[in-house]
């Protein structure tokens, strides 16, 4: 009985005139029409002066529906993960609550961060939102933008970037108490224009002087000035400088786990990577 029922939806599919394209059929199309040279009508078209882009067919992008994002999990020590679409706005993560709940990780906070679908001068884009998490969202930076109290992630470990006031001195000058004169010190110990601390679960911070307008960092000390005993940060890992406009800048040096800034609020762009407790995710919008 089973095989008549087969037998006629087979000749139904046919006599209808209808015959879907497979899986596979698409694929290969795909394939061959990315691949494929000009042909000789294209070429002449060409040789005559029309653009190349006229001759170019582009893949089917939607007219008046906003663009959905892909949100990739991010497996650890891999470059690979699992994928969901992000169709709904605001897409809430968190550890208890939200679109996507992560229980696992005790440092990803109950609403932690969500991504939210903007549409602003004509277009639309993605950003992230930090929920005034515990802990906070970090972004994975080529260049970050470093003001005073700044948190960053280097290789497995925070570090908070403090910069040196310096008019507290001048304050003091003009202070109308009279300072009784000191001797001077034998030696002028240098004061550091920044600090980068450690911050974490140690019972000591461990503070690094930043004494120079550009300072490297990284775990070879032959390389960098500052030093950092961590396996996961790279040799010669991030630039550390000062530009002409006195802003402070960290840089990431093609190191193998990145830069990452601690965020309120971003725009995400076509692609980004971002980290909420331990737990490393990727968006991209097609």
């Amino acid at each position: 009985m089973s095989e008549r029922k087969s037998v006629v939806r087979d000749g139904e599919r046919q006599s209808s005139g209808t015959v879907l394209e497979s899986a596979e059929e698409i694929r290969q199309a795909i394939q061959s029409a990315r691949k494929s040279p000009p042909s000789a009508d294209e070429r002449s078209r060409e040789t005559a002066g029309e653009s190349q882009a006229s001759s170019t067919t582009q893949s089917f992008r939607p007219r008046n529906r906003p663009p959905m994002a892909v949100l990739c999990v991010r497996f650890d020590e891999d470059d690979t993960g699992q994928e969901l679409a992000v169709f709904t706005s605001p897409f809430v993560i968190g550890r208890v609550e939200g679109n996507l709940v992560i229980e696992h990780d005790s440092e990803i906070s109950g609403r932690h961060a969500e991504l939210i679908r903007v549409f602003e001068n004509g277009r639309h884009f993605w950003q992230l939102h930090d929920l005034k998490s515990t802990n906070g969202t970090f972004v994975r930076a080529a260049v970050a933008l470093l003001r005073d109290q700044q948190e960053i992630l280097l290789g497995g470990r925070r570090y908070r970037f403090e910069i040196e006031s310096e008019g507290s001195d001048l304050a003091k000058s003009n202070s109308p108490t009279t300072r009784k004169v000191q001797q001077a010190p034998s030696r002028l110990v240098q004061k550091p224009l920044a600090v980068l601390i450690e911050i974490g679960d140690t019972a000591k911070e461990k503070r690094f002087a930043i004494t120079t307008t550009e300072h490297w960092i990284g775990r070879d000390s032959r390389l960098c000035s500052i030093v950092l005993d961590d396996p996961m940060v790279s040799p010669r890992h991030a630039k550390l400088y000062r530009d002409k406009q006195n802003r402070w800048l960290l840089a990431n040096s093609k190191s193998l786990n990145g830069i990452w800034l601690r965020v309120n609020r971003i725009d995400l762009g076509n692609t980004a990577q971002f980290q909420l407790g331990e737990q490393r995710f990727s968006i991209r919008v097609p």
